[in-house]
This record gives C-alpha cells, sequence and structure tokens, in this order.
C-alpha cells in the first residue's frame, strides 16, 4: 500500500526535482549550485500554494481573536459538558469549527511529501558521493565540520534549524504562545530527521529555510506591488540564465530552444501587467461550480488515461517479448499499472489538490488549461508524431528527435489558436457539452487501452511457451563455443548493423588491426537486401532464395516460415554434413523479438544458446560496475515517454536530452549496450579450443554494434565518464565507438585464435545485415541512403595470411552461405527447397527493397514492396547510375 500512494504522491515530486537539478548540473557542473537551484525553484513553485495557506492561516486567526473574548466568558462561567454544548452553539452561530484550526499546519503538511522526495532522491543520487562544495567535503555523507575529542559534530544541521528559528521568530511575531510552540518543535523535529542526513540533502532543506526567511521578511514589510516585484525577479533570474547559456553553451542546438523557452517565460509577467485590463476581460468567464470541475475531473481522468495507459500500452503491445522477462518482473503489465500509477499522481491527484485551493477564477483557468491541454496531446500525439527510428527498452531513439524551424513554429502555432479556441467556447453556452465529449474520448482511450492489454497478455503467454528467464548473475562463465586445433572450423559472426565505411577509419585509428585481422578481405562495395533487420538478415545466413523478391515468388508459404528456413537453412546443412554446429541468438527466430529456439526442437545435433544480457551482471560484478537496473530505467521512462509523445515539438529534445531523459544519473544506453558488448568481450572465455578432428562451424548474431553509447578511448571499452573519445574524425559519434569495440573485441578473440593455432583452419566471416538509417559518409544524389544498404563484409578463408587487404568486386550479404561452405560440402543444395546454393544471382541486376517494412507481422506471406520506392542496383554500389527503380527496370537494363 505504501509503495502505491508513494508511486502516485511522491514520484511526480522526484521528477520535478531530478528535472531541475540535472538542467542545472548540465549548466553549472557543480552539484552544490544545482542543490541551491533545486532549493530555489521548487520555493518559487510553491509561492502560490503558501500564499494561500497564509490567507487561510490568517482568516483562522482573525476568526479566533474575534471568538476570543466571548469564548474566554463562557470558560470562566461554566465546567464540563455545560461548557461544551454553549461553546460548540457559540462556534455554530458563527459558522466556525475548532477542528478548522488545522488549516494552521497546513504549511507543514504540505512541506510533507516535498521532503520525503527530496529526502528518497537526494539519499541516494550515487553522482553526489565524494563530490565537495565550499566547506562541504562530500555531499553524500554527513558534514562533520566539527570534531571534539574525536566525535564529530556535524554543523550543517545546526546551522538549518537556526534559519528554521530566525524564520519562525520573524513570522511568529504577532502569534499565540502556542502557534510558536508548534513552529520551534517543527524546527526541532527537521534537526532530528536531518542530522545524520547526507550533507547534499541538509543543504537543500537549509536553502528551503534561508528562502521560507527572506519570505518571511518580505510579508512583514508589507510590500505592495507584489505582481510587479515577483516579474522582476522572475525576468531577471531568465535573463542572468540565458546571458549564461549563449555565453557558455551557444554552439548548442538544444540549448537554444532552452533559451527560447526562457525567454518567452520571462515576457509572460510583463505581457500580463500591460495587458492586464485587456486580458481580464477575456479571461473573464461565468462560474459555474458543477460545469468547471466536471470539466477538470474529466480532463484530468483524459490526462491519465492517455499517458498513463494508451500510450505505454500502445508501445509495449508493439513489443510485448522486449518488455517480458526484465530483472525480477516477469509480465509487462507490471510496468504499465506502474506508469499509470504515476500518471494518476501527476495528472489526476496532485491537479485535484491543487484546483480545491485556489479562487473560483483560478478554478475556471484551470479547466480551460486542462481541457485545452487535452486536445494539445492529442494533437501532438497524431499530427506531430516524430520519425525517430526504433525504440529499445531502455528508451533510446535511433536518432536524436529534430525537427525543422518550420514544423516547430506550425506546432506553437496550432496550440496557441486551440487555447485561444477555448477560451472562446467557454465564453459560450457549448462548454456545457464538453464534459460529454471529453468523457467520451476518455472511454474510447480505455476501451483501447484494454484491447492493447488484452493482446499484451496474450503475446507473453506464447513467450512464456519457449522464453525460459535467464539466471541474474552467473558464477562463472562455462564454454559454449567449441573450435578443433585438428578439424575445419567454419564462423559466421554476424552484428547487427555494424558499418561498413567506418572500418578503413577504425583501422587508420588502430593499425595493429591491420595485422590482428591477417588473411580477411574487406568487401566495401557489398549490397544489402535491406535497411531492416528482417529483410537484411535472411540472406545472410539462407543465400539468395531468402532475399525479399525470391521470398514474395513463394506466395503459399507463411513468411515466418520462410524466415525460419533462412536460419535454419546452414545450420542443417553443416550437420548433416559432420559438423558439430552451435547457433547463438538467431535475429526474430518465430518473428519473436526474443529468439525463439523451438526452431531447433527437431535438430537436437544443432547447439542453440541466448547470449543476449546473460552476461551483463556478471560482466558488471567482473569490473566493479555499478548500473541502473533495466526495470528501473524503464518504470522512471515509460511516463516520460509518454509525455514525450504528447508534448510540443519545442519541448521534445529537452527532454529526451540525448537519451538521458533528463537524469543527472542516466546509464541506459550503457547498460542495454552491455548485453551484447559483455557477449564479445568473453568471446575468450566462452571458447573451448579441442585437439580432436571434428568439423565445428559457429554461427553467431551480436547486437553491439545496434546500441549507441560513448566510449572510453583507446581501447574503446565501457566508462561511466568518458574522457578520451579518441583521434578519429568520427570520434563524436556513437555509432563509430561503438562499431570501434566491436572490431577490437573480435580482434582480441582473433589473437587468441592464432595463439592456440586454430587461426588457419579456420574460415571466419564478419557481416552485418545492414547499414545505419542516417547517413555518416558522402551525400549521394540517389532518394535513399545508400549507405543503409551498405552492410560490412569481411572474409578469411583457411590458410589466408596477410595484412587485411580491400577486395571492391561487386558483392552482397547473400554471398555469404556460399562463400562458408565452399569446398567443403559437394554441391551443396538447400535442404528445404532442394536447389543448389549458388550466387549466380549476381549476373543480373539485385533487387533492393528499400521499401521493406520496419514491423513483423507474424500471418504475412509476402513482404509489402513498393516498385516506385524499390530500386535494382549491379556492380558498384556508390555510383548513382547503377541504381535504378524498380518501375523503370524493364525500360534500363
Amino acid at each position: 500500500m505504501f509503495d502505491i500512494l508513494y508511486t502516485i504522491i511522491i514520484h511526480p515530486i522526484i521528477l520535478i526535482i531530478e528535472f531541475i537539478f540535472y538542467f542545472s548540473y548540465i549548466l553549472f557542473k557543480d552539484a552544490g549550485i544545482s542543490l541551491i537551484t533545486i532549493s530555489i525553484a521548487i520555493s518559487i513553485l510553491c509561492l502560490p500554494i503558501y500564499a494561500i495557506a497564509e490567507k487561510w492561516q490568517q482568516r483562522e486567526r482573525n476568526i479566533v481573536n474575534k471568538l476570543k473574548p466571548k469564548v474566554n466568558k463562557i470558560k470562566k462561567a461554566f465546567k464540563g459538558d455545560e461548557q461544551y454544548m454553549i461553546l460548540s452553539t457559540y462556534y455554530k452561530q458563527n459558522h466556525y469549527h475548532p477542528l478548522y484550526s488545522l488549516r494552521g499546519s497546513l504549511v507543514f503538511l504540505f512541506q510533507i511529501p516535498f521532503f520525503i522526495a527530496a529526502y528518497s532522491y537526494l539519499s541516494h543520487l550515487e553522482l553526489l558521493k565524494g563530490l565537495s562544495f565550499l566547506f562541504i567535503k562530500d555531499l553524500g555523507s554527513p558534514d562533520s565540520l566539527l570534531s571534539i575529542k574525536g566525535i564529530s559534530i556535524n554543523l550543517l544541521p545546526i546551522l538549518m534549524t537556526l534559519v528554521n528559528i530566525i524564520s519562525g521568530v520573524i513570522y511568529a511575531k504577532d502569534l499565540q504562545s502556542k502557534d510558536k510552540l508548534q513552529l520551534y518543535g517543527i524546527a526541532f523535529i527537521f534537526l532530528l530527521l536531518l542530522y545524520n542526513s547526507p550533507s547534499a540533502l541538509v543543504l537543500y532543506w537549509t536553502m528551503n529555510n534561508v528562502f521560507s526567511l527572506f519570505k518571511n521578511i518580505y510579508y512583514k514589510l508589507n510590500i505592495k506591488n507584489n505582481l510587479f516585484i515577483l516579474s522582476c525577479f522572475i525576468s531577471f533570474l531568465c535573463v542572468l540564465i540565458i546571458f549564461f547559456l549563449l555565453i557558455r553553451f551557444s554552439h548548442v542546438d538544444i540549448i537554444r530552444q532552452l533559451i527560447i523557452i526562457l525567454f518567452l517565460i520571462s515576457l509572460i509577467p510583463w505581457i500580463y501587467i500591460f495587458f492586464k485590463k485587456s486580458i481580464t476581460k477575456i479571461m473573464k468567464i461565468d462560474y459555474n461550480k458543477v460545469l468547471s470541475l466536471s470539466i477538470f475531473i474529466f480532463s484530468s481522468a483524459f490526462l491519465f488515461i492517455l499517458f498513463g495507459l494508451f500510450i505505454p500500452s500502445n508501445l509495449i503491445h508493439s513489443s510485448p517479448q522486449e518488455f517480458s522477462f526484465i530483472d525480477n518482473y516477469t509480465a509487462p503489465i507490471f510496468f504499465i499499472i506502474n506508469t499509470a500509477l504515476q500518471s494518476f499522481g501527476l495528472f489526476f491527484i496532485w491537479p485535484l489538490c491543487l484546483y480545491f485551493l485556489f479562487s473560483n477564477t483560478v478554478k475556471n483557468y484551470f479547466s480551460i488549461m486542462f481541457s485545452a491541454v487535452c486536445i494539445c496531446s492529442f494533437v501532438n500525439l497524431f499530427l506531430f508524431a516524430g520519425n525517430y527510428g526504433m525504440l529499445s527498452i531502455n528508451f533510446i531513439f535511433d536518432t536524436d528527435p529534430n525537427h525543422s524551424n518550420k514544423t516547430i513554429l506550425l506546432n506553437i502555432f496550432l496550440l496557441i489558436l486551440i487555447f485561444i479556441l477555448f477560451i472562446i467556447l467557454f465564453k459560450t453556452k457549448i462548454k456545457k457539452i464538453l464534459p460529454v465529449i471529453i468523457s467520451i474520448c476518455g472511454i474510447s482511450l480505455l476501451f483501447v487501452s484494454a484491447i492493447n492489454i488484452f493482446g499484451i497478455n496474450k503475446e507473453f503467454n506464447h513467450l512464456n511457451t519457449y522464453y525460459k528467464k535467464q539466471d541474474d548473475v552467473l558464477d562463472h562463465i562455462n564454454p559454449i563455443f567449441k573450435i578443433s586445433q585438428n578439424g575445419k572450423n567454419v564462423i559466421i559472426i554476424m552484428i547487427d548493423r555494424a558499418i561498413s565505411g567506418f572500418l578503413p577509419h577504425i583501422m587508420e585509428e588502430s593499425p595493429e588491426l591491420k595485422q590482428i585481422y591477417s588473411g580477411f578481405k574487406y568487401y566495401p562495395n557489398t549490397v544489402s537486401f535491406g535497411g531492416y533487420t528482417h529483410i537484411g538478415a535472411p540472406p545472410v545466413f539462407g543465400g539468395y532464395e531468402y532475399s525479399p523478391e525470391e521470398m514474395n515468388n513463394r506466395v503459399n508459404t507463411p513468411l515466418v516460415d520462410k524466415h525460419n528456413e533462412s536460419l535454419l537453412m546452414l545450420p542443417v546443412l553443416l550437420s548433416e554434413n559432420d559438423f558439430f554446429v552451435t547457433v547463438t541468438d538467431p535475429p526474430y527466430a518465430n518473428y519473436n523479438i526474443k529468439s525463439d529456439l523451438s526452431i531447433f526442437n527437431q535438430y537436437p545435433e544443432i547447439i542453440s544458446y541466448l547470449t543476449e544480457s546473460k552476461y551483463t551482471e556478471y560482466w558488471l560484478n567482473d569490473n566493479n560496475f555499478k548500473l541502473s537496473l533495466s526495470s528501473d530505467i524503464i518504470k522512471r521512462n515509460l511516463l516520460l515517454y509518454s509525455i514525450f509523445k504528447g508534448s510540443p515539438l519545442v519541448l521534445r529534445k529537452p527532454l529526451y536530452m540525448n537519451g538521458t531523459w533528463c537524469s543527472p544519473a542516466s546509464d541506459q544506453r550503457l547498460r542495454l549496450f552491455l548485453d551484447s558488448y559483455s557477449v564479445l568481450d568473453y568471446l575468450i572465455k566462452l571458447t573451448e579450443i579441442n585437439d580432436n578432428d571434428i568439423n565445428t562451424a559457429l554461427i553467431l548474431t551480436n547486437n553491439t554494434t545496434h546500441v549507441n553509447s560513448f566510449l572510453q578511448a583507446p581501447d574503446y571499452v565501457p566508462s561511466l565518464v568518458v574522457t578520451n573519445f579518441g583521434t578519429s574524425s568520427f570520434s563524436k559519434e556513437y555509432a563509430y565507438h561503438i562499431n570501434t569495440a566491436a572490431i577490437k573485441r573480435i580482434g582480441s578473440w582473433l589473437i587468441f585464435l592464432k595463439e592456440n593455432n586454430v587461426y588457419d583452419n579456420t574460415r571466419i566471416i564478419i557481416v552485418s545485415d545492414h547499414g545505419p538509417e542516417y547517413n555518416f559518409f558522402e551525400k549521394t544524389d540517389t532518394p535513399f541512403n545508400i549507405y543503409q544498404f551498405n552492410p560490412l563484409l569481411l572474409v578469411k578463408d583457411f590458410d589466408a595470411a596477410g595484412t587485411i587487404h580491400t577486395d571492391m568486386s561487386f558483392m552482397s550479404n547473400a554471398d555469404v552461405p556460399y562463400i562458408l561452405i565452399s569446398d567443403i560440402i559437394d554441391k551443396p543444395m538447400n535442404p528445404f527447397t532442394g536447389n543448389d546454393i549458388t550466387i549466380d544471382f549476381k549476373n543480373k541486376p539485385l533487387y533492393i527493397a528499400i521499401s521493406g517494412r520496419n514491423h513483423l507481422l507474424r500471418n504475412n506471406y509476402q513482404f509489402e514492396l513498393n516498385p516506385n520506392t524499390d530500386h535494382f542496383v549491379h556492380k558498384n554500389i556508390f555510383t548513382k547510375e547503377n541504381w535504378v527503380k524498380a518501375s523503370d527496370f524493364k525500360h534500363a537494363f
């Protein structure tokens, strides 16, 4: 129960604190200043609440003072039950109840959730440990500033209490003794609570008290023109930050968007002051208690459903397998429930609490704002969805959210127009139908969410039939790959989305790799049949019969069956020819994200493994790394992703913030990267060298080059803080780092093979299914990115020697099966179709599925190809003239 209340009430405040800390830490690079910034920002945000609470308290005091003389007389004249009855009657006559005195504790009660949120966040923030600020040596520990005879005394909590008492003295100057004692008692309670707390938390709370002190002084001075002074303060603060940003970060694109947002914020108070009469006239709307409350409640409920259920369930429904068996959470439904609770607190509970605090006029504004936000969120979600590529379970997009200025301005204009229309609407009688419209929309979203959840549960039950959760932490690593010293070994390492064009730059930065990759041929002029794995991978394992054009010719066989055939073709063929075959992580086996190894059930002689994420925790322990759990990342970021999808375009990039989602301790990229990288890093430990005559085959798939993460050069190894980005011209590109890491880790394994005398009797092919979705290299005149269809291809034959060299022959990654079994299997045939395994398909131009869909549909029989988008290619793929649109093909050749 406590966990549910914490998720609903405290988590939204933690998000606010985390966001403020993140942006201030980026700006100032100082944790202490960031803590002070949090304190000031939270205090300013809470000022309206404090003002309302102060009015309530003052009203309570005035009533008590007014009734006090008569109450004293009654208490003197009467005793016992008679006194109680007369006092109760007197209070009723004056519309007062003694319980109203509790309103005097409103400010204290209001601070409790903020205190719990700050305590929870700052007490567990690893970033603070070891950081100093002014006289504080370690913000992650108690300050221990004074030591007397070996006993450490924490001075910061004492300073905090003194400030609190001084603030209380000023505030309670005209109050009764019981009110003063209450304030001093609260100060003493906080001293006890925070005395042994990390100094970061005490510093934050001390600054809260300092702000409260100045606030109390300001109120006691009874200064007029409060709005003018507050506007000056807000504008001055915004302008100060803008100047700082311009000086320090003028070259950073995302900071420019922050500057625009800050500039607009600085203008808002002045627009209100100078046009107060006009704005008041325009915004004057008759208050209808029932209607206003209905609109507000239905709007809040709509936002809760949209961000807490609809968007999360849509995302998980698109790939339930990716969100299953995450750490201690088996079913993905948990993440939807958790996000729904967070959304319920952020969009319903907290807004409802605020709604009842304010005046009728403000309640009207709340109703207008929330109902308009419903429509704006819907518009942003569906009309300005954005295309950011695939999204990982750790919420990393393939491409950062970038939008043209024209699109951003159009989005802002449309949202402003919606708000204006709602203000006009609220002045008419039409607003009476708003609760009905919003409730119908909300129920529709709820219905779709329920369908999504049903589909997720159904897909999870299917996954549960074949997928077995890996142990959290391995005690040791057992070898799973067998290499023979005396027999022949054939190996395919398919690295998903490895980028061919980076290889020369990697070799140039690390020249020793040229000798490490001795005997290899590099084929830069290689084409893939599709830009995504589900089209690009089948030819790698099955050859040309599994290119999209050839698969579509088999109209009576479901795509999933043809895909599975492609994955099985080489293992079955090699096994039938007396090879000991091992396969890992066959991509999209049974069209499942988490590979379904059941496709090998009728082939017990073929050994298959899932290695993805199996060795991550072992690697973390082995290398003394501490990272957030994947489940914690999902629990935090799923709601932020929902808000991101419904946000204006101008806010998306600052919210996403290069995949950190504004988390100061962001390590989601690194954890996802390690799920695959750890396998390559442990290749030596995973390999067993045998001195027998058995022929072996290893077909390994790995995603190291698919998960963007900066790494520590020159070895390109994982690091929590990267200080050396290397010397390449691509050193600031994530993709270059992960490709270099893959080449280097495989290189270490090649050295191991050489040292164990199994290099010469081993044929090795390193290949990718496709290239990058965005272009890192020279632009071409083609209407698509050629490099997305340019996979990596490296081949080392038996007994090949000499430094790695380049071969510009026209190749495709469908050549891999033919190359792998060439000269070792006599007249090889596809065991499923009976056709010869050949590369004769290259004698004519190859059909490349530029239009290949990025979605996997379980029951499809054919790929949905488009001749107006797809192209044929032959010879040199980097020559524009060699690419011909499929619809024009007959005329071109």
